[in-house]
C-alpha cells in the first residue's frame, strides 16, 4: 500500500473522530503527499531522459574515435562509403553521401550539399 491510500484510510478514521482541525491537518498532509508523488514523477522522467542523453552521447563520442577525415570526407573504420563532412562538423550527424556519377559526384541527401571531385585526382 502506497502513501497516498495510507493517507486515505486515515482521513476516512479521522473524519469518524469529528475533530475539525485533525481532518483538516490530514488533509492537508495528504495534497503534500499527491504533490510530493507528482515532484517525484516528474523528477524519474527528467533523470530518463538525461540517462538516454547522455547514452546518445557516448555514443556520438564512441563513434567520432573511428573516424578519420581524408578530404572532403570522413570515413569510419573500413567502411567504404563517406560520411558528409557538413553534417558532421555542423550537427555531429553521421550521414552516409550517396554516390550518383561513378563516385566522382557523392551527394548528402540530409543537408543537399554535393561533392564533385576533380577527375584527375581520381586514380
Amino acid at each position: 500500500m502506497g502513501i497516498v491510500e495510507t493517507l486515505k484510510d486515515i482521513v476516512t478514521l479521522v473524519q469518524k473522530t469529528d475533530n475539525i482541525d485533525l481532518v483538516k491537518q490530514v488533509l492537508s498532509l495528504q495534497t503534500q503527499a499527491l504533490e510530493m508523488q507528482n515532484k517525484n514523477r516528474k523528477l524519474r522522467e527528467r533523470n530518463r531522459k538525461l540517462r538516454e542523453r547522455v547514452k546518445e552521447l557516448e555514443q556520438t563520442v564512441s563513434f567520432a574515435k573511428t573516424l578519420r577525415f581524408e578530404s572532403p570526407f570522413y570515413f569510419a573504420g573500413d567502411d567504404k562509403v563517406p560520411y558528409c563532412a557538413r553534417c558532421w562538423e555542423s550537427d555531429r550527424r553521421a550521414i552516409h553521401l550517396k554516390s550518383d556519377w561513378k563516385d566522382r559526384r557523392w551527394e548528402c541527401y540530409q543537408c543537399g550539399k554535393v561533392y564533385l571531385l576533380d577527375v584527375s585526382l581520381v586514380l
